[in-house]
C-alpha cells in the first residue's frame, strides 16, 4: 500500500492504527494514540486520510515538521517510482522553476520588534533558489556538534528552526549547516554545502544590526553564506569597470578631513578575525595568536595616546580572559581595566583604559 509521512493508516491484520512517522523501504512506522511507534509492512496497512502535501507561495514561512523520513540511495538502473522512499517529493502537480542561481541564509527576527535588542529571538532557515533543499543545522560543541534541527525545504521558501531566549545568547555560537539541492525535474546539480557560520554575541546589543531585507517584514539579522547572485555580480567587475570607478573618483579632489582619535577603539581577538584557516591550529597556538594581537594593539594604542581600548575576547573557556588581565597587571600595571559594558558586548569584553597614563619603563 502506497502511503507517506503524516497519513492516518490502520492496520489490517490486527486492531490499532495511528500516524505515519517514517517510510523505510517495504516498513512504514506508525506512531499510535498512546505514544508508541511500530514498524509493520507497508503491505499491512490501509490509508484512511491521506495527509495534504503543503507548498510555499506568496512569500509565507512554510513550516516542515515531519524530518524523519529515510532515503535509500538509488542504483543504477532505473526504479519503480513507487518504490522510492522519496516520492513524497518528487511528485508534484508543478514542475520546479528552472535557474540556477542559489542562495541560503539564517536569519534571527526579533520577536519584539519594538525592543530589538531585549527581545527573544527567532532563527530561521531560508531557500532564496529554485532549487529544493534536504538541511541539516547542528551547534559545534568543541569536536562534535548537538543536532538542532534536520528537515526540507521548498523552493523559495523559509523554516522556523528554533527561539533563543534572550539571555541565551551572551557567548558565542558556531553553527554547521549542511545541505544538499535537487529539483522535481532535469536540473543541474549542484555541489554539496558544508559551511561553518559564528555567531558574534555582540551584534544582538546592537539595534543597528538588524536591517530592513527581502524575507520579513520586520527587521532582521541576515546570514547570507551562500549567495550566487552576488558572486555572479561580482564576477562581471572587470579590471575596466573597477579603472573607469577610479578615474571618476579621481575627479572630484576633497580636502582630507583632520583624523580624530576615536573614543573608543575596539580589537576583536577572535581567532577566525585573526586567520583565515582555523582548522589545523591547536588550542596552544590559538591562545598564542591571539596574545600576540592584544600586545601589538595595545603597544600601538599607546603610541597613538588612544583614549580607551575594547579588546573583545569571548566567553568560551576563560582562558584568553584570564591570560589577558595575567599580562596587564604583570607588564601593564599602570593601565587600568575593567569589564566592557554588558549592554554593548556581553560577558566577552574588556576594557583598558589609556588616557593621561605614562608608560613605566620595563
Amino acid at each position: 500500500m502506497k502511503c507517506k509521512v503524516g497519513d492516518k493508516v490502520r492496520f489490517l491484520n490486527e486492531v490499532g492504527g495511528g500516524k505515519v512517522t517514517r517510510v523505510d523501504k517495504n516498513t512504514v512506522y506508525v506512531l499510535s494514540d498512546d505514544g508508541f511507534e511500530t514498524p509493520v509492512m507497508r503491505s499491512e496497512v490501509i490509508v484512511v486520510n491521506s495527509a495534504a502535501e503543503p507548498k510555499y507561495s506568496g512569500g509565507r514561512s512554510y513550516i516542515q515538521n515531519d524530518n524523519s523520513a529515510s532515503h535509500e540511495p538509488v542504483q543504477q538502473a532505473e526504479p519503480e517510482i513507487e518504490d522510492l522512499a522519496c516520492i513524497d517529493f518528487l511528485e508534484d502537480d508543478e514542475l520546479d522553476e528552472t535557474g540556477e542561481m542559489i542562495g541560503l541564509h539564517l536569519a534571527f527576527v526579533a520577536s519584539n520588534q519594538q525592543n530589538v535588542t531585549e527581545s527573544d529571538q527567532q532563527l530561521y532557515i531560508i531557500n532564496d533558489s529554485p532549487y529544493r533543499i534536504f538541511y541539516t543545522i547542528s551547534r559545534w560543541n568543541e569536536d562534535t556538534v548537538s543536532p538542532i534541527n534536520a528537515g526540507f525545504l521548498y523552493p523559495d521558501s523559509k523554516e522556523l528552526i528554533k527561539s533563543y531566549p534572550r539571555e541565551s545568547l551572551n557567548a558565542d555560537i558556531t553553527f554547521n549547516i549542511q545541505c544538499v539541492f535537487f529539483k522535481n525535474t532535469d536540473y543541474t546539480p549542484q555541489q554539496p554545502e558544508f559551511y561553518d557560520l559564528r555567531i558574534n554575541p555582540t551584534k544582538f546589543f546592537r539595534a543597528g544590526s538588524f536591517t530592513e531585507n527581502d524575507f520579513f517584514n520586520e527587521k532582521a539579522i541576515i546570514y547570507s553564506f551562500i549567495d550566487s547572485r552576488k558572486e555572479q555580480l561580482l564576477s562581471t567587475l572587470t579590471e575596466q569597470n573597477i579603472n573607469e570607478v577610479i578615474k571618476q573618483k579621481d575627479l572630484v579632489v576633497k580636502p582630507k578631513p583632520k583624523p580624530q582619535q576615536p573614543e573608543i577603539e575596539e580589537i576583536d581577538l577572535h581567532i577566525e578575525e585573526l586567520v583565515d584557516k582555523v582548522n589545523n591550529l591547536k588550542p596552544g597556538e590559538i591562545l598564542e595568536i591571539q596574545m600576540a594581537r592584544f600586545k601589538l594593539a595595545l603597544e600601538g594604542g599607546l603610541k597613538t595616546k588612544a583614549r580607551k581600548m575594547v579588546f573583545i575576547h569571548g566567553v568560551g573557556n576563560g582562558k584568553l580572559k584570564h591570560e589577558i588581565r595575567k599580562e596587564l597587571e604583570s607588564n601593564y600595571s599602570q593601565l587600568k581595566y575593567q569589564d566592557a559594558s554588558f549592554k554593548e558586548y556581553g560577558f566577552g569584553a574588556t576594557m583598558v583604559f589609556l588616557r593621561n597614563i605614562k608608560r613605566q619603563s620595563l
